[in-house]
C-alpha cells in the first residue's frame, strides 16, 4: 500500500511537471539590423580630387603629371593631368554643369572630331578626357577600350548620369546619344548596359 501511495505521487509530480512551461533564460533573439549601402553618388559641384581618388582606387597604372587652376573668374576650376599607360587622362572641374556645357560646347549628340581624345565623359560638373588629341582620330584599340571601360565602372556610381563622346561608345547606365551622321566622322555607337540597376 505504501509502495502503491508513493509510485501515485511520483506519477502525479511528473505530470504536473511535465504540464508547466519551463522557464527559459535565453531572451528572444532581435531582428537583424538592416545594412544600410552608402550611396556613392556624388553632387554637384563635385572635384576633380574627389574623382581622381577614385580612379586611383582601380587597378589601373595611373600616373599624375600636373594639376592647375583656374582663375577666380574662370569657369575651370581644377584641371588634373594624369596618364593610364602613358595615354593622357584629364580630369576637369568646373564651377557649375551649366558653366562646363558653356565653355567647352559640349554636345552629347556630336561624335568626336579631329583634335578630341577618343573618350570624353561628362557627370555633373566634372569632364573626364582620355587619349591623345594630336594625330589622326582612330578607334582605339582593345587595351585602349579595356581601359576606357575600368574608367567608366570607376566614375559611372559617382557622376550618373554620364554622358560621352566616344570614337566606339562605352556602355554606361546613361542610355547612348547616337550622334549625328552629318556632323562628322563616323562614329559605331555601341548600345548602353545596365552597370548596375541602382543609380
Amino acid at each position: 500500500m505504501a509502495r502503491l501511495a508513493l509510485g501515485l505521487a511520483i506519477a502525479s509530480a511528473l505530470v504536473a511537471g511535465c504540464g508547466s512551461a519551463v522557464p527559459s533564460s535565453a531572451a528572444p533573439s532581435a531582428r537583424p539590423a538592416p545594412v544600410i549601402t552608402p550611396d556613392p553618388h556624388l553632387t554637384e559641384p563635385a572635384t576633380a580630387d574627389e574623382v581622381f581618388v577614385a580612379i586611383r582606387s582601380g587597378s589601373l597604372a595611373l600616373s599624375v603629371n600636373n594639376a592647375t587652376a583656374g582663375t577666380p573668374n574662370e569657369p575651370l576650376v581644377k584641371r588634373i593631368n594624369a596618364h593610364v599607360a602613358n595615354w593622357p587622362l584629364v580630369i576637369s572641374e568646373f564651377r557649375s554643369s551649366a558653366a562646363l556645357r558653356e565653355a567647352i560646347g559640349w554636345d552629347p549628340t556630336l561624335p568626336p572630331a579631329q583634335g578630341d581624345p577618343p573618350y570624353a565623359f561628362v557627370g555633373l560638373n566634372i569632364l573626364i578626357e582620355f587619349g591623345p588629341v594630336t594625330g589622326p582620330l582612330a578607334t582605339p584599340d582593345s587595351t585602349r577600350r579595356d581601359q576606357a571601360e575600368q574608367v567608366i565602372a570607376l566614375i559611372d556610381p559617382l557622376l550618373w548620369p554620364l554622358e560621352q563622346r566616344a570614337v566606339v561608345a562605352i556602355a554606361t547606365r546613361t542610355p547612348t546619344v547616337t550622334p549625328s551622321a552629318s556632323a562628322g566622322p563616323s562614329v559605331s555607337a555601341a548600345p548602353s548596359a545596365a552597370a548596375s540597376a541602382t543609380p
